[in-house]
């Protein structure tokens, strides 16, 4: 009998490897077309939990709000609600975000002890945005799936640290993943990859995040490991994920993509990078000291108020000028209002639109002419 199970695994598993690569041959094509464009930064935010430099107040904030444990619904408002922006310089990827949370929970005193379990934010993030296997084990760091704790704990005691207060100068957001081993609860430490600060008001809890970016080669047992060079136009598999814990275990979890469930279940991110969305860094400089100067060009084309509330100008003075319609895009490119400009002068309804940054496109038959305002 032995002999008999010693000869049909080979088999069974060959079987089994050949149909597993078949299916993600399959869907390695339906890579998400989800993608936040985030704008280069001259000059680094500091990670305080404020947010308050002139690269947060003009990037464009993104919502938390698709459902990703296998439901089709997502929490009450009340309950959770989130939203990010996001930048970057050579040296790191800065992430702003504000989660509304009515209860935090963290039941498990060590940091890899069903950390999946406990209030915490996952950041997915895949360095050269290559469809694989990221989960553990040799494909471990294809991509980075960081567990970050949504409760401060001791850093003096990893093991066993108590709750602190955000603002205790001993507390830390500890930040783990599964690496080389695939046990659970043998999941590493990655502290050092991410710098967190998190600010709470009421329920609001306000984090500032500042992300060291790595490739595949990472070692785990290496402390020479170099963050990589980040440039222009790279793009990045990238995806985030929020737990939230009411009872002792995960009630719900939302994230920045939806979950498209075509493999292994409820939660086929944590194991493919086909199953993320896009972070693309943008070469432009967008700081809010350039984003509201108001327009001064040959075309003699005024939108004003910028930053605006409501309702923009917009007037063409030079009739030779005249520009036809406009086209407001965000800053993932997608349009999201569009009008005809029928006069020299005209008023555009932005109340409706979220907070941030937003490009107006304005159009005539031989040209057309870009410009940056801010609606608050």
């Amino acid at each position: 009998m032995k002999m008999k199970n010693i000869k049909k695994r080979p088999i069974l598993f060959s079987f089994k490897a050949a149909l597993i690569a078949l299916i993600f041959i399959t869907i390695s094509s339906k890579v998400f077309s989800f993608d936040y464009k985030a704008y280069r930064t001259e000059t680094a935010p500091e990670i305080d939990g404020i947010g308050n430099e002139n690269c947060w107040k003009a990037a464009s904030w993104a919502l938390i709000n698709q459902p990703f444990d296998g439901t089709t619904s997502i929490p009450d408002s009340a309950d959770f609600y989130g939203r990010y922006k996001i930048v970057w310089d050579a040296s790191r990827v800065y992430v702003l975000m504000e989660i509304t949370d009515d209860k935090l929970v963290d039941k498990r005193v060590n940091p890899s002890n069903t950390y999946w379990d406990d209030d915490c934010t996952e950041f997915f993030i895949d360095e050269d945005h290559i469809a694989q296997g990221h989960e553990c084990g040799a494909d471990a760091f294809n991509a980075f799936s960081y567990h970050i704790a949504s409760v401060a704990r001791d850093k003096n005691n990893y093991a066993n640290g108590s709750i602190l207060s955000f603002d205790d100068p001993n507390a830390i957001n500890h930040v783990v993943d599964l690496g080389a081993d695939c046990n659970t609860s043998n999941a590493i430490n990655l502290d050092d990859h991410v710098k967190v600060k998190i600010v709470k008001d009421g329920n609001k809890y306000t984090w500032e995040l500042e992300f060291k970016i790595f490739d595949k080669n990472y070692n785990q047992n290496s402390n020479t490991n170099i963050p990589v060079t980040l440039t222009a136009n790279k793009v990045m598999g990238f995806a985030i994920a929020c737990c939230d814990d009411d009872s002792g275990v995960r009630d719900n979890m939302v994230g920045s993509i939806p979950n498209h469930n075509d493999y292994g279940g409820p939660y086929p991110f944590y194991r493919f990078t086909n199953e993320l969305g896009t972070l693309t860094l943008n070469d432009s400089v967008l700081v809010s000291s350039t984003a509201i100067k108001p327009i001064i060009s040959q075309n003699c084309n005024l939108l004003w108020p910028n930053p605006v509330k409501n309702t923009l100008n917009i007037k063409t003075e030079d009739q030779s000028q005249h520009f036809n319609k406009i086209e407001i895009y965000d800053l993932s490119g997608v349009v999201v209002l569009s009008r005809k400009i029928e006069k020299d002068k005209t008023l555009i309804d932005v109340r409706n639109l979220l907070s941030g940054t937003y490009v107006a496109k304005f159009s005539k038959k031989d040209g057309s002419y870009e410009q940056l305002f801010i609606k608050e």
